[in-house]
C-alpha cells in the first residue's frame, strides 16, 4: 500500500477534492500494479486528508510510470500541488496480514459512511508474521470492525502501521478498539512500543477499485 496524507487550506478543500474525485485517484489507480484508491478525512487530526492505495506488492512506488506521475504533473496537479507545499506524508507499506481472509481490496459499497481507525508505531524489537496474523486474528470478532491490515514500512523496517476498518464511526467502535488493545497478548506485544499515534479518519469520495485485478 501507498498511504498519503495531505492538508490545504479550507478555502481550497472544494477544489482539492474536485481534484482527487476527477483526476487523481483514477489517474494513479490505473497505473500498472494499483489496485484501488480510498480517501478519508479527519476533522482532527493534521494533515486532514488520507489516500490509501492497495498495489500488487511494494515495488510499485519506484515503477516507471508512478515516477512519470510525480515527475510530470498535469496543469491540474501542478496548481493543486501548490495548495498543500510540504503538508504531505507519504509512505511505502508490506502487509504482513490481514483479516478476515480474502478481503484484499476496496470494496465500494462498504465505504461510505465507514471509518478507519490508523494506529502509527514504532517497535524497535519488530513483529513475526506470526504475531501479526495474530493480532489479525483477533480482530475477527472486533464490534463493527469489517476489515484489519496491519503493515511494515518499507523505508524504516521499526515503523509500522495498523488500519482497522470500522462500517461506521460509533463510541461501540471505540469501546471495542479499548479492549482489543488491553488484552494481554496485546500488553506483551505493546511493551517496547514507541511513538504511539492513533487516529481516525471517516470515507470521502468514491473508491476506484481496478476491475481488471
Amino acid at each position: 500500500m501507498i498511504a498519503v496524507w495531505l492538508h490545504v487550506a479550507p478555502e481550497r478543500e472544494e477544489e482539492f477534492n474536485a481534484w482527487y474525485e476527477r483526476e487523481h485517484i483514477p489517474q494513479i489507480v490505473d497505473l500498472d500494479g494499483f489496485v484501488s484508491g480510498t480517501r478519508y478525512f479527519s476533522d482532527e487530526a493534521f494533515p486532514k486528508f488520507l489516500a490509501l492505495y492497495e498495489t500488487v506488492d511494494e515495488s510499485v512506488e519506484a515503477s516507471p510510470g508512478f515516477q512519470h506521475v510525480t515527475t510530470h504533473p498535469s496543469p491540474w496537479s501542478g496548481r493543486i500541488w501548490s495548495f498543500f507545499g510540504k503538508d504531505r506524508i507519504r509512505l511505502n507499506l508490506r502487509q504482513l496480514a490481514l483479516a478476515p481472509a480474502g478481503t484484499r481490496h476496496a470494496d465500494p459499497a462498504h465505504h461510505t459512511g465507514s471509518s478507519v481507525v490508523v494506529r502509527h508505531t514504532r517497535r524497535p524489537l519488530g513483529l513475526t508474521l506470526e504475531q501479526a496474523q495474530q493480532e489479525a486474528t483477533a480482530t475477527r470478532e472486533m464490534t463493527g470492525c469489517r476489515r484489519y491490515r496491519i503493515y511494515q514500512e518499507t523505508h524504516d523496517e521499526a515503523r509500522y502501521v495498523e488500519i482497522l476498518e470500522f462500517t461506521s464511526a460509533t463510541p461501540s467502535n471505540e469501546d471495542a478498539l479499548a479492549e482489543w488493545l488491553s488484552r494481554p497478548e496485546r500488553q506483551t506485544l505493546d511493551a517496547q512500543v514507541q511513538d504511539v499515534q492513533q487516529n481516525v479518519y471517516h470515507a470521502i469520495g468514491t473508491p476506484y477499485v481496478r476491475t481488471d485485478r
